[in-house]
């Protein structure tokens, strides 16, 4: 039997069924005036279309999506789909590029994810908040840009590009905020 969640009562993390798709809660906020019911406006992700929108759910009751969660490691990828193995049966899993648009600029191999299956629709994967990969390509340090906040260009492993401070260089390992893709610090292992 579906279970039933109230609008007001979504929080980040969250996922449910609404207008024949699958949403996660990224954010929320309730408003409750004195003369009327409180709007809830959730920042959702569609986990079909990778999609992100903010609907307005007051008063809704909607259907939760039991959304299971299996704990694969990333093993390689295959023409344009990104394999992933089962840690426990060692089943494999294909995901298509075009599901993991945000995510790929922090997946390399050996990294374990959590696999989002809804029935037997694989819907994505879960990013794990930081993740630690190497600095392939960093610019040189500008001699005399002493600004407080001075940073340069550096390429990923993955080929992602982020800013760093000038410190870092080619080689190094850094932490990455897989939500806005930001450098956090340098890594202490090696």
């Amino acid at each position: 039997m579906a279970q039933i969640i109230h609008a007001k009562d979504l929080r980040p993390g969250h996922t449910f069924l609404y207008k024949n798709n699958i949403y996660l809660v990224i954010e929320n906020s309730f408003n409750k005036t004195a003369m009327r019911e409180g709007i809830v406006k959730c920042k959702v992700k569609n986990l079909r279309n990778q999609s992100i929108t903010v609907e307005v759910l007051t008063g809704e009751k909607l259907e939760q999506a039991n959304v299971l969660k299996k704990k694969c490691s990333f093993s390689y990828v295959d023409g344009s789909n990104y394999i992933f193995m089962d840690l426990e049966n060692f089943e494999q899993y294909e995901i298509p590029s075009n599901k993991l648009e945000w995510e790929k600029n922090f997946i390399v191999e050996g990294l374990e994810f959590n696999i989002m299956i809804y029935e037997s629709e694989i819907l994505g994967i879960y990013l794990p908040d930081q993740v630690t990969l190497k600095i392939e390509f960093a610019e040189e340090a500008v001699q005399g840009n002493t600004a407080q906040a001075a940073l340069k260009k550096a390429v990923l492993e993955t080929g992602y590009e982020i800013n760093v401070p000038q410190f870092i260089k080619t080689g190094e390992n850094v932490i990455i905020n897989t939500s806005n893709g930001e450098y956090i610090g340098r890594s202490k292992n090696v």
